[in-house]
């Protein structure tokens, strides 16, 4: 990447001056947004297993299998190239637009020839069903992402603030009436064709953005992919461990077993992954505004670092003693087992968390190769230690693609040492103290659940008590974190007060 200057572009006039300021009000304001779509979610999610039986959300899981596959080839990290870009951006979305819609046709197809062999690897005629009817999502979405993608470089909120939030309500009120009239698992799958729907059409809308197709060229195709091939091969790899999850457990232990799995992970990834995405969604762009200043991109690059695992930490580790009763309490007793998934399956989370801010800051840098032997690293561990925990049974599957997730992380560090020229120990310190501090208020929560016992009571009386726990964790969490780290607090402090004064003015 040059360092020279280039021209302003059009989309860049409205580019914050202090992009510090822009990401802290970003982050919060996507934060809020996602997490407020993620407890409908969730709520839809309550809802929905006890309307729907495990077995039908593990077939809705297997058939689904190739939907995330297909995204992947769709984008071959186009929409990453594009807001990367720093010149021709017109000409370069308007490109992007011609290509996804092609990709995304062929992709669909792609998924729909393959759905007979999804069926007959799952010996399952539903689960073949499934997979062809879910063809067209990916087309759909195909077609919303540059949009979004203009939207990011814009510093716009409004896709983690109205999109993602009415996308989730439309999944919500579909499915759970489609299930409430007893469709079964169709009923998720007519959920999510009115949620992509809604996602495509309100980017569109809201990015007030047109593509000029006399601008689309066959030239800047192939620079866009030459950007996006590492990119796409890194988001390939790191996507098998969550789609080769559902061949594992479904071939391993049934369809009822891998809907438990599911919802294990969903249970363990929705407050986590929401910080991640709303981070995301703000950290990319704010990174590449500044990837021409590599002591600045490093600097940033440790301080996102920092913040992931300070708040992530306690959020992931917190599911060892408490992911069994939020499991019971949230979904029900024959939910049981996805709560001993949630808890073993907890590290995963952070680990993604970790290898995600990298990969960020690794793509801003320009150096999206160095993405693919991290990924590769995460995806190789995982899927090798579930397929070696199979006959210790569900959990310690689970517990294999946490530490997978683990060991990709600690890789990804590594790699982030070497290309930001960065103090191993400034790194060591923004990372293991939240980890420490975080474990400690594991150990505490673990003999004072036993002794409450959440799971075995009522579902008022449980949430009281989960709600004393969480406080009692995040007490003890800040008195170990002041131990081991002062001054982690009084950086939470600064960033606290200076997200008070942005959304202030």
């Amino acid at each position: 990447m040059s360092d020279a200057p280039t021209p302003p572009d059009p989309q860049e006039q409205g580019a914050p001056p202090k992009l510090s300021h822009t990401v802290v009000r970003g982050v919060g304001a996507s934060a809020l947004g996602y997490l407020g779509s993620q407890a409908i979610n969730l709520g839809a999610y309550v809802v929905l297993a006890r309307l729907l039986v495990p077995a039908e959300f593990g077939v809705y899981a297997a058939g689904s299998i190739l939907v995330a596959a297909t995204l992947l080839l769709t984008n071959s990290g186009i929409s990453s190239a594009v807001v990367q870009r720093r010149d021709r951006v017109e000409e370069a979305a308007s490109t992007a637009v011609v290509t996804m819609a092609l990709t995304g046709t062929g992709s669909s197809l792609l998924m729909l020839a393959a759905a007979p062999l999804i069926g007959t690897i799952f010996d399952s005629a539903q689960i073949g069903d499934v997979a062809a009817a879910l063809a067209g999502t990916t087309l759909i979405q195909a077609l919303g992402s540059i949009p979004e993608v203009m939207l990011q470089r814009r510093f716009s909120f409004l896709h983690q603030t109205v999109v993602v939030p009415a996308q989730v309500i439309v999944f919500a009120a579909t499915s759970i009436a489609c299930a409430a009239a007893g469709l079964g698992v169709w009923s998720l799958v007519i959920g999510q064709y009115a949620a992509v729907t809604t996602d495509t059409v309100l980017n569109w809308v809201l990015s007030r953005w047109r593509p000029s197709v006399r601008l689309a060229n066959v030239a800047m195709a192939r620079e866009l992919i030459a950007f996006g091939r590492h990119v796409f091969v890194s988001m390939v790899v790191s996507a098998l461990p969550q789609q080769l999850d559902a061949l594992i457990v479904g071939k391993g232990f049934g369809t009822a077993a891998l809907g438990q799995f599911r919802y294990g992970f969903r249970l363990a990834s929705t407050p986590y992954q929401s910080l991640v995405a709303a981070g995301s969604y703000v950290i990319y762009p704010a990174f590449a505004r500044i990837s021409h200043e590599s002591e600045r991109l490093g600097a940033a690059f440790l301080r996102s670092l920092r913040w992931i695992c300070l708040l992530g930490a306690p959020l992931a580790l917190a599911l060892v003693p408490l992911g069994v009763p939020l499991a019971v309490t949230l979904f029900g007793d024959v939910w049981r087992e996805a709560g001993h998934a949630a808890a073993a399956m907890c590290m995963y989370t952070l680990g993604a968390g970790v290898i995600s801010v990298v990969g960020e800051a690794l793509k801003a840098a320009g150096a999206p190769r160095r993405m693919t032997p991290i990924y590769a690293i995460f995806s190789g561990l995982s899927i090798g230690l579930m397929l070696v925990m199979i006959p210790a049974g569900f959990t310690a599957v689970a517990l294999g693609l946490s530490l997978g997730a683990v060991g990709g992380a600690l890789y990804a560090i590594r790699v982030a040492t070497s290309v930001f020229e960065l103090d191993s120990r400034e790194l060591a310190r923004a990372t293991l103290a939240p980890v420490l501090a975080a474990a400690v208020m594991a150990g505490a929560l673990i003999p004072l659940e036993a002794v409450l016992d959440a799971a075995g009571r009522g579902p008022l009386p449980a949430l009281a008590l989960l709600a004393l726990e969480g406080l009692a964790g995040a007490a003890i969490y800040v008195a170990a974190l002041r131990v081991i780290q002062r001054d982690a607090l009084a950086e939470i402090r600064e960033i606290a007060s200076l997200a008070r004064r942005r959304a202030g003015t």
